[in-house]
């Protein structure tokens, strides 16, 4: 019995997981919401000297990246996240999508995710 609720509740939560993953070419349709959002990884771009931001593309490279996964120095150190290391892998990040300066017109992004998962290595 224990083994069927188990199982039960594996399948309910994997559903759950599924309904609220996009793609990042459906991030545009969400913004403002929170969601999981799966991709490739196709560029990375570290913070230059005297910046803080880094930046993960998914699907298409800048400038012309579906979305965008911007990171500060600080949160990278915290999550122990090599940016090189997420190149050419699928990852699912968590978070609220939003647009540089709230402008409809931007690449939606999340910024300094609620976590990021490697889905291949």
């Amino acid at each position: 019995m224990k083994n069927f609720f188990f199982f039960a509740l594996l399948i309910a939560s994997s559903t759950f997981f599924a309904q609220d993953t996009i793609s990042a070419g459906q991030a545009k349709d969400y913004i403002g919401m929170p969601k999981f959002v799966k991709g490739k990884v196709v560029s990375v771009k570290a913070a230059s000297e005297g910046k803080t931001t880094n930046y993960i593309n998914i699907e298409k490279p800048y400038p012309n990246s579906v979305f965008t996964v911007v990171m500060s120095n600080s949160y990278l150190e915290k999550q122990h996240l090599v940016l090189q290391d997420l190149n050419q892998k699928i990852i699912c990040v968590k978070g609220k999508i939003t647009t540089y300066k709230e402008d409809p017109k931007q690449t939606p992004q999340i910024f300094n995710p609620e976590s990021i998962v490697v889905l291949t290595k």
